[in-house]
């Protein structure tokens, strides 16, 4: 130990360390102070001006010094300042200071540039940067924007060696295919005694709008192609306030073109693969805050719907599920379960897992959701919510099963009748009076000649004669004309209740028998039986 505290290092190398640190510190100062005016130049020029592309190459020349032979550099970012190592960089420069407490609000805590940096990279980078951290992290982080902005030479954050190697790879060969697609069409419109005109390949004066303009006249579909592929990673880095139309419109044109029968089927491949690549969590985020957004309500509404029902895929419904559960806006609410009954079938599996969530609402929104897309396979998943321990949404059930229809529904809506929860009883008891199901004839009959005449049960036997009647079956008359003329000396007044219920059921049912027996009864004993008779003829008279 003693050895190794005396130990002094030859002058000469502990010389070339402390000068080499010192240089790299400066370096990395000025490289930052770059970043800084690079930031407010990508803020306030158009992609392309003079003075943000002279921005961008000072910034770039200035990392690229910290590089050299090495295979990336890293510093340390803290809300007090920069570090590299633990030594402190610029932290006499008020304005670098300012700058750390900025990028670590965007949770940034290390930045890596490696080798190879690229320009485009860079004014991906700093456009990320100029957005408000809560919008970043709306969008997943800025980890997560840079990669699917395909940056590969600009890194946030430590992550594994072997992990930001392989993104590094996946993304290159992205951009070497997009290269080599636009290599193709530039030899094709040459070999077709044409030349693509040169700011369609001049990677720093693109912009989101400069792409789509150039989508909606392209005519080659190779060419359409390649602008496809530029265009993704525009809308990811312009998902800001301001941009709200021109991402709305570069949605809505990809999925019209998606569904435009006469364009190529190629190009509408091109066209969906393109919207299920941009049907992200961001994105989906970015276009529910529009719908939350008041001030923008009334004018994009109906293109955000548009752009979601575009959108479709488990993802989807996953994120618009996730927004309903906590939305309270009516009006919102509304439109995102618009959005999702509107994705049919895709739906339908994602759906069918929310009817497992332990939240009620949740499990409710869901149901309501399967009963108005109308498909009989959700059925059996629908009889087992009908066990839910809520209320509400066993009411919801019978909803949606009376919307779904079908035999699967009605046989559950049967069982529901003949079951012992009063409250399911009585609403299916509606839902298959509004159905018109005429299998469900005997079972009703039943349950109004078995079930006792007491208060409690009076309710439901009204409720299976009003069924009766708006199913309008001449296969009940016969058992509905016994139960009118059948008086009893026990309970009498609510026999009478059940007479008069029946006779207003068959004066819905309006056949010969069925007027025949309420003509019977104008003579009856009890006023309201014969009263009611009076009045259904009459209405019968009317209605002829």
């Amino acid at each position: 130990m003693l050895q190794m505290l005396n130990y002094i290092a030859p002058e000469g190398h502990l010389t070339e360390n402390i000068d080499e640190n010192r240089d790299q510190i400066a370096g990395l100062e000025t490289a930052l102070k770059n970043l800084i005016k690079l930031i407010k130049a990508v803020q306030y020029y158009p992609p392309g001006h003079p003075t943000l592309r002279e921005s961008l190459h000072e910034t770039a020349r200035a990392i690229l010094v910290l590089i050299p032979g090495k295979s990336e550099f890293v510093c340390a970012v803290r809300k007090d300042g920069f570090y590299l190592g633990e030594k402190p960089v610029g932290h006499k420069n008020a304005i670098v200071k300012k700058l750390a407490p900025y990028l670590f609000a965007r949770r940034i805590n290390h930045l890596m540039f490696l080798p190879g940096l690229d320009t485009n990279d860079l004014q991906a980078f700093a456009r990320c940067l100029t957005m408000e951290a809560n919008e970043l992290q709306r969008m997943g982080g800025i980890h997560e924007l840079l990669v699917k902005s395909r940056v590969s030479t600009i890194w946030v954050n430590m992550i594994e060696p072997a992990q930001y190697l392989e993104l590094k790879r996946q993304i290159e060969q992205q951009k070497e295919k997009i290269a080599a697609e636009k290599q193709q069409v530039i030899e094709e419109a040459h070999a077709g005694g044409g030349e693509p005109p040169p700011e369609t390949f001049n990677e720093d004066e693109r912009s989101l709008e400069k792409v789509l303009r150039e989508l909606q006249v392209e005519t080659v579909d190779q060419r359409f192609r390649y602008l496809l592929q530029e265009l993704i990673p525009h809308v990811h880095l312009n998902l800001t306030t301001t941009a709200r139309p021109l991402i709305l419109e570069t949605l809505n044109f990809l999925a019209d073109s998606a569904e435009d029968d006469t364009g190529s089927l190629a190009r509408r491949e091109h066209c969906l693969h393109a919207l299920s690549e941009l049907a992200s969590e961001d994105i989906l985020d970015y276009l529910v805050s529009i719908l939350c957004s008041k001030d923008s309500w009334d004018a994009l509404r109906e293109a955000v719907v548009k752009t979601l029902v575009s959108l479709n895929g488990k993802v989807v419904v996953w994120r618009l599920m996730d927004h309903l559960a906590e939305e309270s806006d009516g009006q919102v609410r509304k439109s995102l379960t618009e959005v999702l009954i509107r994705q049919g079938t895709t739906a339908m599996p994602v759906l069918l897992e929310y009817i497992q969530d332990g939240r009620w609402f949740v499990v409710r929104n869901a149901v309501a959701i399967l009963g108005e897309i109308r498909r009989e396979e959700a059925t059996e998943a629908l009889k087992n919510a009908l066990q839910h321990r809520d209320g509400r949404v066993r009411r919801e059930t019978i909803r949606a099963l009376t919307k779904i229809g079908g035999n699967n529904a009605i046989g559950i809506l049967l069982r529901t009748v003949s079951g012992d929860d009063p409250e399911m009883r009585q609403q299916a008891l509606l839902s298959l009076g509004a159905m018109k199901v005429t299998a469900a004839v005997p079972t009703l009959v039943k349950l109004v000649v078995n079930m006792p005449n007491t208060p409690k049960t009076l309710n439901t036997k009204k409720e299976a004669l009003k069924a009766l009647g708006e199913i309008g079956s001449s296969d009940a008359t016969a058992d509905l004309i016994e139960i009118l003329h059948k008086r009893t000396f026990w309970r009498r007044r609510l026999t009478d209740e059940v007479r008069a219920s029946t006779a207003q059921a068959l004066a819905a049912i309006g056949d010969n028998a069925a007027i025949a027996a309420l003509k019977q009864a104008l003579d009856d004993k009890n006023e309201a039986v014969s009263r009611i008779a009076g009045r259904a003829l009459n209405q019968l008279r009317r209605n002829d």
